[in-house]
């Protein structure tokens, strides 16, 4: 299982936020959950409505109904809670303790995450909202999670390297640092012992898959992606995904730099190219280091599927450039309508 650290979670939380991905903390307590949320609230300039759901009841959330006037059997819903930012300019809404909360308080919370609704009312567009459970050694006795519903959100398992910590604590507390750092290995071991944790994985369904789908769409070419689709997708699942995938080797050929690539790489940057939204110029440049690579392995045909899969993905980009096609690469001639 894939772990994030205190700076991997904040990075992870603030490039889930944009695809409306239901996001879910899990760690031990103390471990500086609260912390991070706070700081991506401070990031996106909104305001931090922290909820501990294990003290609250289903109506502090999900309002109670009452009557709109003495003669009238309709019903409103007033929040108790002061929810006002969640539903008007927007708010970082952080919904902790989630396993240690009854199942009536996470039916009351669930509209917010899923639909995005509280009380009957719409959530802000702006409105990120962020769960979070304990499950250390002493919350073995809270009730579990049901598996289809964790499968409904992005799981960050979050757990703090002591570096961090002494990272934070040196500039603050100067010399109870150094007195730290001479025992760094000694309190690393017994704060793991003591703060450890059941990890959670992420479920693979459709739904994760389209999980994956938004990360690898909006991120293809950052560093972090792999660590993205850690949490949306079992991380042995995404390393399959990612086998050959080297968004390096896809920038060169574009570029019309050729690559050294054994098949397997080669078909992974293509059909990667495939499914692009690149210029003429560059779908060019891959077309013709396509035909470069196939003909070096004497397989005639791989230059004319790929050509098939951007007619197919791609279609515009195809028919913009059918003119070129047919003059520098006449083979394929009969893919294009005369």
């Amino acid at each position: 299982m894939a772990t994030f650290t205190l700076n991997e979670t904040k990075q992870a939380l603030l490039k889930l936020y944009p695809l409306r991905i239901p996001v879910l903390l899990n760690g031990a307590s103390g471990v500086g959950k609260t912390s991070i949320v706070r700081e991506v609230a401070e990031e996106l300039q909104m305001p931090l409505i922290d909820i501990r759901l294990s003290t609250e009841l289903p109506e502090n959330i999900g309002g109670v109904p009452v009557p709109i006037d003495d003669d009238s059997n309709y019903f409103k819903k007033i929040l108790n809670k002061d929810l006002t930012p969640a539903f008007e300019n927007g708010a970082v809404l952080f919904f902790d303790e989630l396993n240690r909360s009854t199942s009536w308080v996470r039916n009351a919370v669930m509209s917010a995450f899923f639909e995005r609704t509280l009380g009957g009312r719409k959530l802000n567009d702006r409105t990120y909202v962020i769960g979070a459970i304990n499950r250390g050694i002493e919350y073995r006795d809270v009730e579990k999670l049901d598996k289809a519903l964790l499968a409904r959100f992005a799981i960050i398992n979050v757990s703090t390297a002591i570096e961090e910590v002494m990272d934070y604590f040196d500039g603050r507390y100067s010399i109870a640092t150094s007195i730290f750092s001479a025992k760094l290995e000694i309190l690393s071991n017994k704060i793991y012992s003591e703060n450890r944790y059941d990890e959670l994985l992420p479920t693979l369904t459709y739904r994760n898959l389209e999980f994956a789908a938004k990360v690898i769409e909006t991120y293809y070419n950052d560093p972090f992606l792999r660590k993205l689709l850690y949490a949306v997708i079992p991380p042995n699942v995404a390393d399959v995904i990612l086998a050959n995938f080297d968004f390096v080797l896809v920038r060169k050929v574009l570029n019309g730099e050729d690559i050294e690539a054994d098949i397997d790489t080669a078909s992974t940057v293509l059909a990667i190219i495939a499914g692009m939204h690149i210029s003429d110029e560059e779908f060019l440049n891959a077309l013709r280091f396509a035909k470069r690579f196939y003909d070096k392995l004497g397989m005639k045909d791989g230059v004319v599927s790929f050509l098939i899969s951007v007619a197919k993905r791609n279609r515009d980009l195809f028919i913009r450039n059918i003119a070129t096609i047919n003059k520098e690469f006449p083979e394929v001639k009969k893919l294009v309508d005369p």
